[in-house]
């Protein structure tokens, strides 16, 4: 024994030192691997980097001079003209080409605009846009080109990067400065059609540290200070070089290229991030590591196996006695009934909760078949079992027979299979549901009858409103009626009462159609299915207005349309109801509502400036308990704030696509 346990620990040890040599090879290799690739990727993008600098560099160069050249014919023709020069012809001639301007024009050593290829809006003054390169050429008799930083031209009203020259008299005097205006986006513009990705960038900068043009992916910009860029640093060492650091407005990490133009201060750069440099690094290396893993995975579960086997017998041994006793805990302290039984239904095994349900002995449970245990009636129990052989697997309902003779409904679930001699065995699952169907059965019952009593409640709130409407129509509009047509009778007899019952028959009958039209406006609901809920409530703060003389003013900037019909209709009467009550009972002149949406809950306040109230006294109306039933139906939250002589705030607030639970369905069939 001795002997075998020092073979398997010299075996495991080999094991375990040659699955470490094999995996550091992997890994080492991959590395090795992966590193070339960065390398590679950074060297591949600093060189298309540095290609695209140099076609921007020189791009740059051929717009400055093209520039460049505008002004030297400008000049000339404004020393051959003086003060007569008409740049509009200039260009019409063709003799200056304005493809790559939006505007060329002379200032002279006042400031004044004296000639321009473009009409601008003050003919006698304007500010120069430019400025920096007119004072400039006032006091640098250097003759030569000046790029002066981007501003907005008030010549094109667009933003510009001025070139200028100066211009002399004859006698070598200051005579003014000659523009050119070139858009940021010319410098760019070979790269508009380029498949630049979102975080390339290519730009010109000055030594100040502020951007010409720049482009980062499709965006165009200008004018941006960067003067805390590596760059700067980069080019007191070399006029062309690469480098890599944090973009300096955004910092993201790039690759830069750079090369300062010839002649010019212009530094032109261009950038690739390292999210895209990298990105088939990145691509590659996540399938490497993968490979890797699944390598070093392979090989680390092959010399387990290996170990596995070693250490076979004693864990074998020892796992299936501990699987043994948690298994058998398992079976034994469950809840649900758990039956085993073979091919012709006989049962072999039972656990204590299988005991209970059936009320009866494990040996009386072996004595019997599956079939005995279920109700004769019920022939879903045949799914399983037909004849002795079994059928499969099934699940649902079954009905059991306990010992005293009582029905016992079960949810089943089964499944076969074969035991360790090819026997075919099935175990069966048995959860004890005969409370939740009795309960069930209960609340269909209950919803029934709920279902009814809701019925009745409508039918009677029906009845009701018909009654209300009848008697309007008979105690106030039937008897106008009848009064209209004995006078008119009256008329029709006697003529000489003619003048004086037919306006008053027009006045009672105008005073019918008052009636009928306050009855529908009262009894009616508001046409929320075809009107928004702010287009009703607009409609009835305008007929308030009207009838009652009230000043209503509605707010609602706040509100967004997005509540339930039932909200909306909520809503509405309550307003409706509260306009009531000020007309009625406070004596205002002024009334303030608004409804606004804020934190997942609608608010709505009507103030007044009526005689108020005191909140706490008895009140013998109904008006602000249907408002705070309404609200209740919603769970919502009523705020009454009022005083004598102080008018009366009303604040409703409810939860947005709230639902109504059944008590409150109760409440809402009282109030409709």
């Amino acid at each position: 024994m001795q002997a075998f346990l020092h073979k398997t620990w010299r075996a495991s040890l080999l094991i375990i030192t040659s699955t470490v040599l094999l995996l550091w090879l992997v890994w080492y290799t991959v590395y090795r691997q992966l590193k070339e690739d960065k390398i590679q990727s950074i060297e591949a993008a600093m060189q298309r980097n540095a290609n695209l600098a140099v076609a921007l560099e020189q791009y740059a160069l051929r717009t400055i001079h093209n520039g460049e050249v505008i002004l030297q014919l400008v000049k000339k023709a404004q020393a051959e003209k003086g003060y007569t020069i008409d740049l509009k012809e200039l260009v019409a001639s063709n003799i200056i080409d304005t493809v790559i301007c939006s505007a060329v024009y002379i200032v002279d050593k006042n400031g004044k605009v004296m000639a321009a290829n473009v009409d601008f809006a003050n003919p006698t003054f304007i500010n120069v846009p430019g400025a920096s390169n007119f004072e400039y050429h006032t006091y640098n008799l250097n003759k030569g080109l000046h790029i002066g930083l981007p501003v907005l031209s008030a010549i094109s009203g667009k933003a510009v990067v001025p070139l200028s020259v100066r211009l002399n008299n004859r006698d070598g005097s200051f005579f003014g400065a000659a523009f050119v205006e070139i858009e940021p986006a010319v410098f760019t513009r070979f790269y508009s059609r380029a498949n630049m990705k979102s975080q390339d960038i290519i730009s010109l900068v000055s030594p100040e540290g502020i951007t010409y043009s720049r482009r980062k992916g499709a965006i165009e910009s200008y004018g941006e200070n960067i003067r805390k860029s590596p760059l700067y640093v980069h080019l007191k060492k070399a006029r062309v070089n690469n480098y890599f650091a944090k973009d300096a407005i955004h910092g993201i990490p790039t690759y830069f290229s750079y090369r300062r133009l010839a002649n010019y201060p212009v530094i032109a750069t261009v950038g690739a991030s390292e999210e895209d440099v990298l990105a088939s690094y990145f691509k590659k290396t996540r399938r490497d590591v993968a490979f890797a893993t699944v390598f070093s995975g392979m090989i680390i579960l092959f010399s387990a196996l290996i170990a596995l086997v070693l250490w076979h017998r004693k864990k074998n041994a020892e796992q299936i006695r501990t699987s043994e006793v948690k298994y058998r805990s398992i079976f034994e302290n469950s809840s649900d009934s758990i039956l085993l039984m073979t091919a012709a239904g006989k049962i072999v095994a039972a656990n204590k909760a299988a005991c209970i349900f059936f009320g009866l002995s494990k040996e009386e449970m072996f004595n019997r078949t599956a079939v005995q245990l279920t109700d004769s009636t019920d022939p879903a129990f045949m799914q399983l079992v037909d004849e002795g052989k079994m059928q499969g697997t099934a699940k649902g309902e079954l009905q059991f027979l306990h010992s005293n003779g009582s029905l016992l409904i079960g949810e089943v679930t089964s499944a076969k299979y074969e035991d360790a001699d090819g026997g075919l065995l099935c175990i069966i699952i048995i959860r004890n549901t005969t409370d939740k169907v009795r309960l069930q059965k209960k609340l269909v019952a209950e919803q029934k009858r709920y279902q009814k009593r809701v019925t009745q409640q409508v039918i009677q709130a029906q009845e009701k409103e018909r009654e209300v409407i009848g008697r309007e129509l008979h105690d106030n509009v039937n008897q106008v009626l009848t009064t209209v047509k004995l006078y008119l009778e009256m008329a029709f007899n006697h003529k000489d009462l003619r003048e004086e019952l037919i306006p008053k028959s027009m006045a009672y009958i105008t005073q019918s159609i008052n009636e009928i039209r306050n009855l529908s406006r009262d009894l009616s609901a508001p046409t929320l299915g075809t009107k928004s809920l702010i287009d009703s409530l607009q409609a009835l703060v305008e007929m308030v207005q009207t009838s009652s003389g009230l000043h209503i003013r509605f707010v609602h900037e706040d509100y967004c349309d997005n509540l339930s019909m039932d909200q909306q209709l909520a809503i509405y009467r309550i307003v409706q109801e509260q306009l009531n009550n000020v007309i009625k009972h406070a004596n205002a002149k002024t009334v303030h509502l608004s409804i606004g949406q804020a934190n997942g809950r609608i608010e709505l306040i009507i103030n007044d400036d009526g005689k108020g109230f005191d909140t706490l006294a008895k009140r013998s109306g109904i008006g602000l308990n249907n408002i705070a039933s309404r609200v209740r139906v919603f769970d919502g939250e009523t705020i009454i704030e009022s005083a004598v002589g102080r008018g009366c705030s009303l604040i409703v607030r409810l939860p947005l696509l709230c639902t109504i639970n059944d008590n409150n369905f109760q409440q809402l069939q009282r109030i409709v």
